[in-house]
Order: C-alpha cells, then sequence, then structure tokens
C-alpha cells in the first residue's frame, strides 16, 4: 500500500504496536508520551485486535496512523492485516516506510532488531548522551549509543523465561521453575539451584557486559533498562541507573515523529 505523508498529521494520536516473540505491546502515542499501553500474547490475533479497537475508540475518529515494530516477521504480516482492517489505511512500519531513527553501525545494520534500535533511540532523547540500554525480555539484550547518538552494538543472551525452560526442555530430570531468587546466594534444592542460577547469573552477566562497556569507553556511561521482566529482575540490578517501561515503544513513536519532523510534515 502506497503511503502519502501528507496524509499525516504530526499533532494527532496514533497506535504504537511493538511485536515481540512473546508479548505484543499496543499503545497510544501523543505529544511525546504513551497512553494507556496493553500488553497481548504475540499468537493471540483476537486479543491484539481487540486492544488495537479499544485504542482507537478511545480516539474518537483522530487516529492518524499506526506504526509498528517487529522483531517477528510472521506477526507483523498478522498484526498490519488487523490494523488494515481496522484503521481502513494500512500499518507504517519502522524499517521500512519509516526509517530507523538512528545511525546504526555495525557489520549489517539490517540484521539488528527494530527494537534494539527503538529503544536505544528512546534512551538516548531521554538521557541526551551516550548510554547503556538493557531490555529484560525473551532475550536479554545489553546495547551502546555513543554521545553523537549512534548505535554502536551490543550483546544478546537467553532471557529468564527462555533459560528456564530450557533447562527443563533439554534435560531429563531438571523440573520447570518459575523465576524466583532465593534468600541465599546458593540453593538447597534444585529448583532453588535453578533459579539462583538462572536470575542472579542474568544479573552478573549484564553486570560484567555494563562494567566491559564502561571499560571500553574509560567513563561510566548511564545505563537504563526496561523489558517485561524488569518488574521482577530490578530489586537484583542496582547497578542500574534508570528504569522505564515500554522504552522500545517509545522509540516507535519516536521514530515516527522524527520522520515527519525530518520531511516537513
Amino acid at each position: 500500500m502506497t503511503h502519502k505523508l501528507n496524509d499525516y498529521d504530526p499533532e494527532a494520536p496514533i497506535i504504537v504496536i511493538d511485536i515481540g516473540n512473546t508479548s505484543t505491546h499496543i499503545a497510544t502515542w501523543h505529544e511525546n508520551d504513551l497512553k494507556t499501553p496493553l500488553a497481548e500474547t504475540t499468537t493471540d490475533d483476537g486479543a491484539i485486535e481487540k486492544a488495537i479497537k479499544a485504542h482507537v475508540s478511545a480516539l474518537s475518529g483522530q487516529t492518524a496512523a499506526a506504526v509498528i515494530g517487529s522483531v517477528v516477521p510472521d506477526a507483523t504480516d498478522r498484526i498490519a492485516g488487523i490494523v488494515e482492517r481496522t484503521l481502513d489505511r494500512g500499518a507504517l512500519i519502522v524499517g521500512d516506510e519509516i526509517p530507523l531513527p538512528m545511525e546504526v553501525d555495525v557489520t549489517d545494520a539490517s540484521a539488528v532488531g527494530v527494537d534494539r534500535v527503538c529503544a536505544s533511540y528512546a534512551a538516548y532523547e531521554r538521557i541526551e548522551a551516550g548510554c547503556i540500554v538493557v531490555d529484560f525480555g525473551t532475550a536479554v539484550t545489553v546495547d551502546l549509543v555513543d554521545d553523537d547518538g549512534v548505535f554502536l552494538g551490543g550483546a544478546i543472551l537467553p532471557g529468564i523465561g527462555l533459560q528456564l525452560r530450557l533447562l527443563h526442555e533439554n534435560t531429563a530430570a531438571l523440573p520447570y521453575t518459575k523465576p524466583a531468587v532465593p534468600d541465599l546466594p546458593y540453593g538447597r534444592s534444585t529448583e532453588e539451584a535453578i533459579q539462583t542460577g538462572v536470575c542472579r547469573g542474568v544479573a552478573g552477566a549484564v553486570r560484567e557486559l555494563v562494567e566491559g562497556y564502561a571499560s571500553h569507553l574509560c567513563r561510566w556511561p548511564q545505563t537504563i533498562a526496561t523489558g517485561g521482566d524488569l518488574a521482577f529482575i530490578k530489586p537484583h540490578i542496582s547497578y542500574i541507573d534508570t528504569f522505564v517501561t515500554d522504552l522500545a515503544l517509545r522509540g516507535i513513536g519516536l521514530s515516527y515523529t522524527k520522520y515527519l519532523l525530518e520531511q516537513g510534515v
């Protein structure tokens, strides 16, 4: 579908959608802020359609656009179809109709997840300086942005829930356990040993990565954290400076606003 920029009002509210491997986050973006963010399971098209319609209804016909950032190609097509049926206009996709919001200085910029770039852009816009961005999601990402707002790269490791499932599914005797951090620094049962290893291990791994970036830069940049597991892991990551929910979703909204301003709309 062809998109004409003069069809979009930069002052009007829009629907922003962040499609992740596990959850899809949906919110209204207006005046550089998120309104009523919701999260639904990415595979649940019915719940996602209901959430999109709820946001559209609340805007009483003011919606200018729906903007999607996604790391799940199949889900992008499905949810873009829901948007088109609901709004009677196609969704704008970050990385396609809307370019990435910041320079990406890596070996292959097209291979970097849109969520990582959008979250990093939102963090940089908030801090206005070089920073480290940690996203505690299905995967944990730890990314670095320089003082000029250039995405330099980062690290990816399995998230807490993924590690817990993999241990259970790929061993004969290890049970599935829910995320928890036992009081002692070691587990006194198999379940506690798994929880200690995974949950404290993720916190420790992220600390090691953050310290490595700081050593490389010869200074300690601000570190900002987000992601679905943020509330759980927050008490155990005292080395993080700032906590912001839905950082990638904010970056999607900022990407749209930035692009329209650059195009003189």
